[in-house]
């Protein structure tokens, strides 16, 4: 099989796994060990890191497969694994694993001093920054953060997931009866409960936007536009706010939103925009000042492949018509404040310091060390191009529709290929099956895709893909349209791994159609 990943990297790992065992990583940087404490056994000490490692340096063009090899060598999936479900969940890279094992070791050692204690031992590679609150490794990755995806550093906030995020919108913002929302019937739970919360207990309007389930290649921005300015133009009551809450990219079918003109597009109404970018950190070039959006809401364990319960969450602070936002409400000097009456931060944006870094990250104890290995993910994608590993997982999607194409015809694709390179992402979805758009063949097809699944996941290789299922209309009553959804992710995916898949899914789709009645494209 390591024709198929097109690397072998048995001996990487084993090296790999020896030094983490014994000296943290393999790593390029020069790293001074912590001082073993008195009554800690040496054999505990030596089953963890103890240093902190900078990201990974690849020399070569990143037009090269060569480059993209060694990439995927700083990673720790296996050979025998083809990993083409990012938009699930991705795979961190060792480096940022073994951080993160560091991070939790300090911590556990020194609660009270951790953070100094890494910064004076790793200044460097676990830098600290002036806050309101003294000095922060906090502060400093939302810095960082910030500088990679257009933001101002008060304006990011890292959170714990996409949903996380959607929720922290929808408790800070203050929604009375006759507010409206402009979405799509395509979006995932994150989003779609907190509407439904806003629609069931406020009293907000929905408003919702039906797109094409066959997003042909004729489609084009201005079509999506007028769809939304339809629903903009509407009259609604004096006073009353307004909103456009959509996903950059949709998790069924893989397409990528006109973000920027759906932005700008809400504020000629005098619309806010929450934009749910589940799929974009990572994968995406984004700038959250370019793209005029007021709410950024992001997984971090996604395509960012930053490790479980991470995410980055933008809200706009600088500029004008700043959208109402009780960022107070959460945690530190602010709403929920009992002995004054009202709260000092109450219906107002003029915070008595600070902004979102300060109100909206500090709600608790935050899992740091999970944020700190996630950051340092980022970074690393940073050095390798946001925008070449983008180009890179759109070229290999092309490629796969192009494979998809010749096998089924275009008209199996959910999304084709656009000449418009705005509509393009790393996720591609496809029914290969003549009863596509037949709702009464949705069953049979649904079971025979998930019988494929099955079949790929228990090969060697393992090939680990999923399904989506949705409403072609906002009318039906239940999801009535199916199809595979494959990850084409830039760092770890190769053209020889998706030929060797597509060879595999051909195979089980025939099966699997035999056994459940259905014909093929």
């Amino acid at each position: 099989m390591g024709k198929a990943t097109g690397l072998d990297r048995r001996d990487f790992l084993k090296g790999v796994a020896a030094a983490a065992l014994t000296a943290g990583f393999i790593g390029t940087g020069e790293a001074r060990a912590l001082a073993s404490p008195k009554g800690w056994a040496h054999s505990q000490e030596n089953i963890l890191p103890q240093t902190l490692q900078p990201h990974p340096t690849i020399h070569g063009s990143r037009n090269s497969e060569h480059f993209w090899e060694k990439v995927r060598q700083t990673f720790v999936l296996p050979d025998n694994y083809i990993h083409m479900n990012t938009g699930t969940t991705g795979s961190q890279p060792l480096f940022s694993l073994s951080n993160l094992a560091v991070y939790n070791l300090y911590k556990s050692r020194d609660p009270k001093d951790w953070e100094a204690n890494l910064h004076n031992d790793f200044p460097e590679l676990f830098p600290v920054s002036a806050s309101i609150l003294g000095t922060s490794a906090l502060a400093s990755r939302q810095a960082a953060v910030a500088a990679q995806y257009g933001a101002n550093p008060d304006e990011i906030v890292l959170s714990y997931n996409t949903t996380d995020a959607c929720n922290l919108i929808f408790a800070g913002t203050p929604w009375n009866p006759g507010d409206r929302i402009i979405t799509t019937h395509w979006e995932h739970p994150a989003l779609d409960g907190p509407m439904a919360w806003a629609r069931d207990y406020h009293h907000v309007d929905i408003k919702i936007v039906e797109l094409p389930s066959n997003f042909t290649s004729a489609m084009t921005v201005d079509d999506i536009l007028h769809l939304f300015k339809h629903e903009l133009k509407q009259d609604f009551p004096s006073g009353a706010k307004q909103y456009v809450a959509f996903s950059e990219i949709f998790y069924k079918n893989g397409l990528r939103m006109p973000v920027k003109e759906l932005c700008a597009l809400a504020r000629a109404y005098g619309a806010y925009s929450i934009v749910d970018s589940a799929h974009s950190w990572g994968m995406l070039p984004v700038n959250c000042h370019d793209y005029g959006a007021d709410f950024i809401a992001g997984a971090g364990h996604k395509w960012l492949c930053g490790g479980p319960g991470t995410g980055i969450f933008y809200v706009r602070n600088s500029g004008e018509n700043l959208p109402p936002f009780a960022m107070g409400n959460f945690f530190l000097y602010g709403n929920g404040d009992l002995f004054t009456v009202p709260s000092p931060n109450y219906d107002t944006r003029t915070w008595m310091f600070g902004g979102p870094s300060t109100y909206v990250q500090l709600r608790g104890e935050a899992n740091t060390p999970a944020l700190y290995a996630m950051t340092d993910s980022a970074a690393y994608f940073n050095y390798m191009g946001v925008q070449d590993i983008y180009n890179r997982g759109v070229q290999l999607g092309n490629y796969l529709k192009a494979r998809i194409k010749h096998q089924w015809g275009p008209n199996s694709l959910w999304v084709q290929k656009n000449h418009d390179p705005s509509f393009a992402s790393a996720l591609t979805s496809f029914n290969p099956f003549t009863g596509k758009d037949d709702a009464d063949q949705f069953a049979a097809m649904n079971t025979a895709m998930n019988a494929v699944l099955a079949q790929l996941a228990s090969e060697d290789p393992k090939i680990y893909l999923r399904t989506t299922t949705w409403h072609d209309r906002a009318t039906d009553t239940a999801d009535n349209r199916v199809g595979f959804r494959i990850s084409t992710h830039g760092v770890y995916n190769n053209y020889n791994q998706i030929d060797y898949m597509f060879e595999r899914l051909v195979a089980a789709i025939d099966t699997a159609a035999t056994a459940n009645g259905l014909t093929q494209l």
